[in-house]
């Protein structure tokens, strides 16, 4: 797994920046809270590219509160991409041609997943990204939590842009 992984950096790093990138165009006048890589690993490797911006935001709290949801509750939503509004997934990606069984494996490309997005906080991409102060990144699969996203990213780095709690 590693040695394709190894193979696929750089045609998935250059999908990454050319996806926000090509996305950006069109949102510049936005401001994003949060980018997450919201995947699928054992859906042969799929990964979701997702932003959400604070207006957006605004709204689903907004309406998530009319709807009887506490504030406990909805502070749960804020960092889970399948809680945001669905045109805020942008752009999506295959890693694979098969199914990935092997719990393994799926642990192995998360991990590499997070070196992107460390990588990426090291390019241009990121620093057109119009983010608020505390802006937040995160990878999870997808029946996972924004607090698996923050302890996988610990055993890597402990920058703010990681820490969800």
């Amino acid at each position: 797994m590693d040695h394709f992984l190894e193979k696929q950096q750089e045609y998935f790093f250059n999908f990454l920046t050319d996806s926000i990138d090509n996305f950006l165009l069109d949102h510049s006048d936005e401001r994003f809270y949060a980018f997450a890589l919201d995947c699928n690993i054992y859906e042969e490797g799929e990964i979701n590219l997702c932003f959400n911006t604070v207006n957006l935001w605004q709204e689903t709290t907004s309406y998530y509160t009319n709807k009887g949801y506490t504030k406990t509750q909805i502070e749960e939503m804020k960092y889970n991409s399948s809680d945001w509004d669905e045109n805020q997934r942008f752009a999506s990606l295959h890693l694979f041609d098969d199914w990935v069984e092997d719990e393994q494996d799926i642990e192995v490309v998360l991990e590499w997943l997070c070196q992107q997005i460390i990588l990426l906080t090291d390019n241009e991409t990121f620093e057109r990204i119009p983010k608020i102060e505390d802006f937040k990144l995160l990878v999870y699969d997808h029946d996972e939590t924004p607090a698996d996203s923050q302890e996988r990213f610990e055993k890597i780095s402990m920058s703010d842009f990681f820490q969800i709690e």
